[in-house]
């Protein structure tokens, strides 16, 4: 870690001309270093010799409601008169001690981010909130949006938690088993990999985190605190298989069961039918009548037709 810490001291000393250039310009709302770049109390990313050094400039830019657009890039091109001249290319290299060193400079509008339309997913919320060292941020504006759009998609995640659950019950045997039957141990081993990384997703969710971008997503289940030493060791002999091999497979759909029971899903018939079902009750338009067809008559299916209403 000391070599990780020393290394990343030399980046930012080489990029701090950048730096000063970049914050100079009376446009910018907000200066923030990132990821592995970043010196922050949640920040658990380790910097090396192959590390990108990534910047975040916000610059201010007058926009209208009007021409807020879903992808932010037609934003951009309807503004593209209005974006100071000085803003950079995404991506260059600057010379360091051990060679060059790649910089992103990722570029945002603050209009565009704080209108309410713009959702921020979870990757973004973490690199901003847990990864992001703000080095200039006029009245604190930024940093208050930053707190805003994580407390939202925080919401979203929890929402989201049954979501999880009900795909968990799926992928972790079942889908696996029948890929595998239809195409191949592969296709299996894939699906089986998909439920580990749900199961993980889980983990992040019900700790009340954020879900970091997944190079980091493994290695922060122990940086954080959030699994025990051999839970760890569990996902990773679930990580692990032979593709082309049905005995392994059933290894590690019995490994992921084990590891979802540790970790406090349940997976056993009579929990898998109660998870699906409450899933299956917030997906139906008339969700509040699920329980009457569960133990009374069979639903009738209404012709779509104005006639039959009458």
């Amino acid at each position: 870690m000391l070599e990780s810490k020393n290394l990343k001291a030399q980046a930012r000393h080489c990029a701090r001309e950048l730096i000063a250039a970049l914050g100079g310009n009376p446009e910018v709302q907000a200066l923030y270093v990132l990821s592995s770049s970043a010196n922050t109390n949640e920040n658990v990313t380790v910097f090396g010799k192959d590390s990108d050094f990534d910047l975040a400039v916000v610059v201010d830019v007058p926009m209208g409601s009007d021409e807020w657009r879903p992808r932010p890039e037609d934003t951009y091109a309807l503004l593209a008169d209005r974006i100071p001249e000085w803003v950079p290319e995404f991506s260059f290299h600057l010379p360091v001690p051990w060679g060059l060193m790649e910089v992103n400079v990722h570029q945002l509008i603050y209009q565009y981010e704080a209108d309410v339309r713009t959702l921020w997913n979870s990757d973004k919320c973490d690199a901003y909130l847990n990864k992001g060292e703000p080095l200039l941020d006029r009245a604190g504006r930024f940093g208050e949006l930053i707190a805003l759009k994580a407390r939202e998609e925080q919401h979203r995640l929890r929402l989201g938690e049954l979501h999880l659950l009900n795909r968990i019950t799926w992928d972790a045997a079942e889908i696996a088993r029948k890929q595998a039957g239809r195409v191949g141990p592969a296709s299996g081993h894939a699906v089986l990999s998909m439920a580990l990384e749900e199961v993980i997703d889980w983990v992040y969710v019900s700790h009340g985190r954020l879900i970091p971008n997944r190079k980091w997503k493994l290695y922060q289940l122990r940086a954080l605190g959030m699994v025990t030493a051999e839970q760890e060791r569990a996902v990773l002999r679930v990580m692990t298989c032979e593709p082309d091999s049905m005995r392994d497979l059933e290894r590690r759909i019995d490994e992921l069961a084990r590891l979802c029971s540790n970790l406090g899903i349940p997976l056993d018939p009579r929990s898998v039918q109660d998870t699906r079902k409450e899933y299956q009750r917030h997906k139906q338009l008339l969700g509040a009548r699920a329980a009457v067809y569960a133990t009374g008559p069979e639903p009738r299916l209404v012709p779509h037709d104005s006639r039959a209403r009458a």
